[in-house]
C-alpha cells in the first residue's frame, strides 16, 4: 500500500486527480473549504497541513479502492519527476541540518541560566523536594503531557524550575517567566520566539510543525503568570496547544501561586493532561509549601556564615519564618535577626527591607517612598478602585538612586527597561504599606469598609491582591488594632470574606481579635452564610477564652449547622487548642443519641475518647448506638490510622466484628483487613467466615491494601480458599488481585482471575498502580500466555511501555476530550442479536463510523460479554458501552472496562458522589466517561457540577418513546454546549437524510441507532450516513 510521510500539496493533488474529482469535489468529498485545497496546490511541497488534516488524509488513501491507490502512486511519482527541477524540495530533506526547537531551547535557557546564576551569588543553594528526580522521570516517561506545581508565594517555585532547567538529563528546557505577559500573550508565538523562530501566519501551525522534528522531549516551563486574566488566557492557549499539536515529545510544566486554587474544569484537554499525584487525585502534580522544621534547620545551619547564629539559637517566631526559603534569604540579606515590634510577616519584611536599604547607603525612608510609588504602578491595574487617588506622574525621590544601587534582593532591571522587584511578595508589602497610610487617614469610615470589603471579595481570584490583603491586615494590627476592632464590629463588613481573613492573616496574636470581638464574631457565624467566619474562629486560639464555658456549647452549634463541612476544623481544633476540660464539656453536651452527633463523635473517637479504655459510657452508647451509621463510623476512625490505644482498638473492632448489620461488619471489616497491629488474627478468620459476601469482599480489599504485608496476607487467603472459592464474581477477583499483587499465582478460576490480571495490567499502564519489578514482570508474562485475547492485548501494550498504535490502546481521555469541536459518528446497536448487531458494527466500521455503541438492549439479551464480542469483530473503532445505572457508577465502569469497552456511556439519575467515584475508576483505567443529562437536569449548575467531578463528555439521549414530543436534542445539545468545553453527543431519530444534522454544529458526535441498524442494508445506510456529515477522524491516541 502507498504511503506518505509528510502531506503536502503535491501529494494532495495527485489524490484529488487519483480520484478524478474537481476542487471543489475533492473539498466537499474531505469536508473542508475548495479555498483551502486550491490553496495546498498552489504552494506545493511548501504546504505545511494541520496533523488532524493529514490524518485526514491518511484515512482516505487507506480506505481507497485498489485502483485508486495505483493511479495516486503513479501521479505523485510523475509529479515529482516534472517538479523535481522546478519546485523547491521538501522542507525536511532540503538544505543543510538546522537546530531544531529543542536545540536551540537548550541554548537560550544555558545562557539564562549563566546569568542568573551571576546575578545572585550570596543567595541560598537550593533544596530541592526529596525524590524530585524520580518525580520527574515518572512524568517524561508518562503520556502526561503537563506537570502542574502549585505553592505559596516564596516556597521556591521558581529556584525548583530552575534547577530542573539545569539538572533534569536527557530534556531539553524553555524558561518562560509569564511576569510580563497580558492577555495579549500568544503560548505559541512566545515558544517560538524563545527558539528564536519565525511564527508566520499561523502560530501554532508552525509550532505543530516545529514540534514533530523535535528529537527529544522539549519541556516548556510558563512560570507564575500574574494575573487571574493572563492565567485564564494561559490555560485557554494551552487547552487549544495541547488540542491541536500532538507531538509526545512538547510537554509543558506550569507554576501556579495559590492560594487562590485555580480551577482547571473549564478547560478540559488541560485537565486532562495534568500528571496526577503521588495519591492519584485531583490537585496538582506537585504541591510546594514552606519548610519543615528540620529542613529549615539543616538549609541554615548549612548555609550560615560564622556571624550568624545556629537555626534552634533564632527567636522562635524568626524561625516559624524562616521556614519559608524567600523569608530565610531576606533575614540573611538584612544581617541581623533581631527585627523589632511583634513579629509578623508584615514586621519582618518592614525591617529587612530597612536593612537592605540602609547597606545599600540609601536614604531608607525616601527609598521606601520610590519602591512604594513603583509598587503602586505597577499593580494599578489588579485593582483599580475609584476611591483609590490617582496616580502621580512623578512619584516622589529618585528612582535613579535605586538603579544605581546594589540591592539585588528587593529589585533589579526589568525585562523592558526600568526596574521589577525581586520577588512579588516584596511588591505586594509596599504597596500594602502605601494603603495602610491611606486607611489609616481615613479611619473609621466608610470608605474603610468599602476598601477592605472590595479587596476581600478580589482575593478569591487574585493571588497578588490576597498577598497585599495579608500584608496590610498585618501591618493595620501592628499599627491600628483600635481600627482594625471597630471595622470588624461594623455591620457592613462581609462576614463571607473580611472578616474571616482578617482573623486567618492576622493569626493567634492579632492586637485587634479582643475578647469583645471574638465575642460579636461567634453570634455572627451562626447566621447561614456564616461558614467561612466559623472556621476561621475555630482556628483562632484566643476564640475558647473569649468564650470560656460558652465555648464548648458554641461549638456545638456550630458542628449542627453546618456539618461535614467543619468537622476537619473542629477536630484540629480539639487536637491542638482545647483542654481536657473543655473536651469533657463538648462529649457530655453532646446529644449521642441523635444522628448527627454521634457519627461525628464515632468517625473521630480518637481525639475525644483518647485515653478511653473502652469501658466509658460514651463510647457503649456508641458501639450500641440504634442508627447503624454511628456504628460504622468507629470503623472509619480506626481507618483513619491515628494512634489508639491497642486495647481500645480491639475491643471496638471485636463489637463491630458481631455486629448484627453487615454494613458495620463490611466497615470494620476493611479496617480489619489493613491494619496490622497484633492481636487481630482472629477477627480475620471470624471475618472471612462472615454470613455475608460483602463482608469478606471488603476484607480482601483491606487485606490487598497492606503495605508491605501481603505475603502474610497471601497466605491467609490461600489457607481460606473455601472461604471465597464458591463466593459472588466480586469476591472471586478481590481474592486473586490480593494472589496476584503478592507474587502469587493464583487459583484456578478461570474467569475470577482472568478479571484480576486485566485490571492489575491496565491499572499499571496506566501508573495508577505500582508492583515491584519482578511481580510486573511476571504478571506481564502470564498475560501474554493468556488465552483471552483482551489480556494479551493490555499485557503487549505494557511492554510496549503504553505506546498503542491502533485503537488496541483505547481512546484517552484528553483524545477524547479533543473531539469538541469535531464531527464524529456514532452508531448505536439497539438490538438483541448478537449476529446481527456484529454485521452492523463491521458495517459502519467500515463507513468510517469512529463509535459503535452496545445498546443497553443488547447487554441486557446477551451479557456484558456482547461489549468483548463488538470489539473483537471491530477493532479500528472504539467502543461504546451504555451502563443504564449511573448509581453504581464505579463498577459499571470496571465491568465495562473489562470486556473491552473505550468509552463508558452512563444513564440514570446520579449525585455527584456516585459520579465521582465513577470518574475515580475511570482514571485509574484511563477510560473516558459520558454522562447522559436526565431530564429536568439541563441547568448550567449540574452541568458545571459534573465537569468538576470530572466526566469527560455529555450525552443527550431522546427517548424513542417520546415520538415528535419534546424538545429538539439539537437545541439541547446547543445549549450544553454553551456551558462546557467538553464534547457532547446527541442522539434522536437521526438518519443519512436528515440536513438538519448535518448542517449545524451543535454536536460533537451525532448518535445514529434505527437509521443504521433497522435499514435493510446497514452497510449502505452507514455509508450514506458518514458521507453525509463532514466527519473530522479523531485522534487514536
Amino acid at each position: 500500500m502507498e504511503t506518505v510521510r509528510r502531506w503536502t500539496g503535491l501529494e494532495a493533488r495527485a489524490l484529488r486527480l487519483a480520484l478524478r474529482m474537481s476542487v471543489r469535489g475533492f473539498a466537499e468529498h474531505l469536508g473542508v473549504n475548495p479555498a483551502a485545497v486550491s490553496n495546498w496546490e498552489k504552494r506545493g511541497s511548501a504546504t505545511r497541513m494541520r496533523y488532524e488534516t493529514q490524518q485526514m488524509l491518511d484515512v482516505d488513501l487507506a480506505r481507497s479502492p485498489t485502483e485508486v491507490k495505483q493511479r495516486f502512486a503513479q501521479t505523485l511519482k510523475a509529479t515529482m519527476a516534472a517538479s523535481s527541477s522546478g519546485l523547491p524540495a521538501p522542507a525536511d530533506d532540503s538544505g543543510p541540518a538546522m537546530q531544531d526547537l529543542g536545540a536551540r531551547s537548550r541554548e537560550r535557557t544555558a545562557a539564562i541560566l549563566t546569568t542568573l546564576g551571576g546575578q545572585q551569588p550570596d543567595d541560598l543553594v537550593y533544596t530541592p523536594p526529596a525524590d524530585v528526580q524520580r518525580l520527574f522521570a515518572d512524568f517524561l516517561a508518562s503520556t502526561a503531557r503537563v506537570y502542574l506545581v502549585t505553592g505559596p508565594p516564596g516556597c521556591g517555585k521558581t529556584s525548583f524550575t530552575r534547577h530542573l532547567a539545569s539538572q533534569a538529563p536527557g530534556v531539553d528546557v524553555q524558561l518562560l517567566t509569564a511576569e510580563s505577559w497580558t492577555e495579549d500573550v500568544d503560548l505559541a508565538r512566545e515558544i517560538l520566539r524563545y527558539g528564536s523562530l519565525p511564527a508566520g501566519v499561523d502560530p501554532l501551525l508552525t509550532l505543530e510543525g516545529e514540534s514533530q522534528s523535535l528529537s527529544r522531549p522539549l519541556l516548556v516551563v510558563i512560570d507564575s503568570p500574574q494575573s487571574r486574566a493572563v492565567v485564564d488566557k494561559v490555560c485557554r492557549q494551552l487547552d487549544g496547544t495541547l488540542r491541536q499539536v500532538l507531538s509526545g515529545n512538547l510537554k509543558f510544566l506550569v507554576v501556579l501561586r495559590t492560594p487562590p486554587d485555580v480551577e482547571l474544569a473549564p478547560y478540559p484537554v488541560l485537565s486532562a493532561a495534568v500528571m496526577p499525584g503521588q495519591n492519584h487525585g485531583a490537585g496538582p502534580s506537585l504541591p510546594l509549601d514552606r519548610w519543615d522544621a528540620d529542613t529549615a534547620r539543616d538549609v541554615w545551619n548549612t548555609q550560615r556564615h560564622e556571624s550568624e547564629p545556629p537555626f534552634d539559637a533564632l527567636p522562635a517566631k524568626i524561625r516559624n519564618l524562616a521556614r519559608l526559603p524567600l523569608y530565610m534569604s531576606l533575614i540573611r540579606a538584612a544581617k541581623s535577626t533581631e527585627p523589632l515590634g511583634q513579629t509578623n510577616a508584615y514586621r519582618l519584611v518592614e525591617f529587612c527591607v530597612a536593612s537592605i536599604l540602609k547597606a545599600a547607603g540609601l536614604n531608607v525612608e525616601r527609598a521606601t517612598a520610590d519602591l512604594m510609588a513603583l509598587a503602586r504602578r505597577q499593580l494599578a491595574s489588579a485593582w483599580p478602585h475609584h476611591l483609590l487617588p490617582p496616580i502621580q506622574n512623578d512619584p516622589p525621590g529618585n528612582l535613579g538612586d535605586l538603579t544605581m544601587s546594589s540591592i539585588a534582593r528587593l529589585v533589579r532591571s526589568g525585562p523592558f527597561g526600568g526596574l521589577a522587584f525581586h520577588h512579588d511578595v516584596i511588591r505586594e508589602y509596599l504597596f500594602a504599606r502605601w494603603l495602610a497610610q491611606l486607611i489609616e487617614s481615613h479611619g473609621r469610615s466608610s470608605v474603610t469598609i468599602e476598601l477592605l470589603n472590595d479587596l476581600a471579595a478580589r482575593t478569591s481570584t487574585s493571588a497578588d491582591l490576597r498577598g497585599v490583603l495579608e500584608f496590610l491586615l498585618q501591618g493595620l494590627d501592628a499599627t491600628s488594632p483600635e481600627l482594625l476592632a471597630a471595622v470588624a464590629q461594623s455591620p457592613s463588613v462581609s462576614i463571607t470574606e473580611t472578616l474571616p481573613l482578617m482573623l486567618d492573616f492576622t493569626g493567634d496574636a492579632s492586637a485587634f481579635a479582643t475578647a469583645e470581638v471574638l465575642r460579636m464574631c461567634a453570634s455572627r457565624c451562626l447566621h447561614d452564610n456564616g461558614l467561612s467566619l466559623a472556621r476561621a474562629l475555630l482556628h483562632t486560639s484566643t476564640a475558647a477564652t473569649a468564650l470560656g464555658a460558652e465555648y464548648s456549647r458554641w461549638m456545638l452549634r456550630v458542628l449542627r449547622r453546618f456539618g461535614p463541612a467543619v468537622w476537619s476544623d473542629i477536630v484540629a481544633c480539639v487536637e491542638t487548642r482545647l483542654p481536657i476540660a473543655a473536651i469533657h464539656d463538648f462529649i457530655r453536651l453532646a446529644q449521642l443519641n441523635t444522628v448527627e452527633d454521634a457519627v461525628f463523635i464515632a468517625r473521630h473517637f480518637y481525639v475525644f475518647l483518647a485515653t478511653d479504655d473502652g469501658s466509658s459510657q460514651e463510647l457503649k452508647a456508641l458501639l450500641a448506638h440504634p442508627d447503624w451509621r454511628a456504628r460504622a463510623a468507629l470503623a472509619e476512625g480506626i481507618r483513619a490510622g491515628r494512634a489508639i490505644p491497642h486495647p481500645t482498638m480491639i475491643s471496638i473492632m471485636e463489637s463491630l466484628a458481631a455486629d448484627r448489620d453487615y454494613k458495620v461488619r463490611a466497615a470494620v471489616a476493611e479496617a480489619v483487613g489493613r491494619s496490622a497491629a497484633p492481636g487481630v488474627e482472629h477477627l480475620l478468620a471470624t471475618l472471612l467466615d462472615d454470613r455475608n459476601w460483602h463482608v469478606r469482599e471488603r476484607l480482601l480489599q483491606g487485606l490487598a491494601a497492606r503495605v508491605g504485608d501481603n505475603d502474610s496476607a497471601a497466605d491467609l487467603v490461600i489457607r481460606a480458599q473455601a472461604a471465597w472459592r464458591n463466593g459472588p464474581r466480586n469476591v472471586r477477583v478481590a481474592a486473586q488481585r490480593l494472589l496476584l499483587k503478592s507474587g502469587r499465582q493464583p487459583i484456578q478460576d478461570k474467569d475470577s482471575s482472568r478479571s484480576a490480571l486485566f485490571g492489575l495490567l491496565r491499572e499499571t499502564r496506566t501508573g495508577a498502580l505500582r508492583l515491584p519489578t519482578n511481580v510486573q514482570s511476571a504478571l506481564v508474562n502470564q498475560g501474554i500466555a493468556s488465552a483471552d485475547w483482551l489480556v494479551r492485548t493490555e499485557a503487549n501494550l505494557l511492554v510496549q511501555d503504553g505506546t498503542a498504535t491502533s485503537t488496541a490502546g483505547g481512546i484517552s481521555k484528553e483524545a477524547f476530550r479533543r473531539l469538541r469541536d469535531g464531527r464524529a459518528l456514532q452508531v448505536a446497536l439497539d438490538v438483541r442479536d448478537i449476529d446481527y448487531a456484529i454485521a452492523v458494527a463491521r458495517a459502519a466500521a467500515n463507513a468510517g463510523v469512529q463509535f459503535i455503541e452496545v445498546g443497553d438492549p443488547l447487554v441486557k439479551s446477551v451479557g456484558i460479554q456482547a461489549i468483548s464480542a463488538i470489539k473483537q469483530q471491530t477493532p479500528d473503532a472504539w467502543i461504546v458501552a451504555e451502563m443504564m445505572s449511573a448509581d453504581w457508577g464505579r463498577d459499571q465502569v470496571v465491568l465495562a472496562t473489562e470486556a473491552g469497552a473505550d468509552v463508558v456511556l452512563l444513564i440514570g439519575p446520579a449525585s455527584i458522589a456516585s459520579v465521582s467515584a465513577a470518574v475515580e475508576a475511570s482514571k485509574r483505567l484511563a477510560v473516558p466517561i459520558i454522562i447522559d443529562v436526565p431530564e429536568g437536569r439541563l441547568v448550567q449548575g449540574w452541568v458545571q457540577d459534573m465537569e468538576r467531578a470530572g466526566v469527560d463528555g455529555f450525552a443527550i439521549t431522546t427517548n424513542i418513546d417520546l415520538g415528535v414530543a419534546g424538545f429538539h436534542p439539537l437545541d439541547q445539545a446547543q445549549l450544553i454546549r454553551s456551558w462546557t468545553k467538553l464534547p457532547v453527543a446527541v442522539s434522536g431519530g437521526f438518519e443519512p437524510t436528515d440536513v438538519e444534522a448535518s448542517r449545524r454544529r451543535s454536536w460533537d458526535i451525532l448518535v445514529v441507532g434505527r437509521g443504521v441498524t433497522d435499514s435493510l442494508d446497514p452497510a449502505i445506510a452507514a455509508r450514506d450516513l458518514a458521507a453525509s456529515i463532514e466527519l473530522t477522524e479523531g485522534n487514536r491516541s
